[in-house]
């Protein structure tokens, strides 16, 4: 049950402070069992990280956000209940879908990477390369499937410096050890506002012209 909010909280579900008080906190998602099954992980391994839910306005609005939660307890350890804080990605979510309309057209392993070098989508071509699901590889720090992470590290790095790579070298290592040399060209994408939201990377299979 909820036991307190704050007024982030009163105005992406457009409840009162007095209405949410009580009430079951799974109720204010479009996937209440999700949201249920997210506070009991925290109850049973005391956090959550980046768990992913919807809020539902009470106007219908949905507001894709990823939550962080603890535990809190008492100066005995006792745990007394759960603090969660949602972080708003709706625009990244937005962002992610029109990319991904776009790389589901390519025939090329393509992927867009967070700024933090985590993946947030893939294309069929990449999961196939990789032998890993869609499921497997979203979350997944981009750089640890190739030969080389560090330089798979340092080369995203560069695009957010940047704002750009192009015939970026690297070796994809499959899920079966297979090697498959690529070119990398990426670039960052942005809102409409032009705050960066991740990059777009591209990579064109050079293992016939290297060999």
């Amino acid at each position: 049950k909820i036991t307190d909010v704050n007024e982030a909280t009163i105005k992406v579900t457009g409840e009162s402070r007095d209405n949410l008080i009580g009430t079951d906190f799974s109720n204010y998602f479009t996937e209440q069992d999700k949201a249920r099954n997210g506070y009991q992980q925290v109850f049973s391994k005391g956090f959550v990280t980046d768990y992913p839910l919807t809020i539902r306005h009470k106007n219908g609005h949905h507001t894709h956000v990823l939550y962080n939660a603890s535990v809190y307890k008492d100066k005995n350890g006792h745990v007394l209940g759960v603090f969660a804080a949602a972080r708003d990605v709706t625009e990244q979510k937005q962002a992610a879908e029109y990319a991904r309309s776009l790389i589901e057209a390519a025939l090329d392993p393509m992927a867009t990477i967070s700024p933090e070098g985590k993946i947030t989508d893939v294309n069929e071509a990449t999961i196939k390369v990789l032998g890993v699901s869609r499921e497997g590889l979203i979350g997944t720090d981009f750089s640890i499937y190739f030969t080389e992470p560090t330089q798979a590290r340092e080369g995203y790095e560069q695009v957010f410096l940047k704002g750009f790579v192009t015939d970026y070298p690297l070796t994809i290592c499959d899920k079966s050890g297979k090697l498959i040399d690529v070119l990398y060209n990426a670039s960052t994408y942005k809102d409409a506002s032009g705050k960066v939201l991740g990059a777009f990377a591209a990579a064109r299979d050079v293992t016939v012209q290297k060999q």
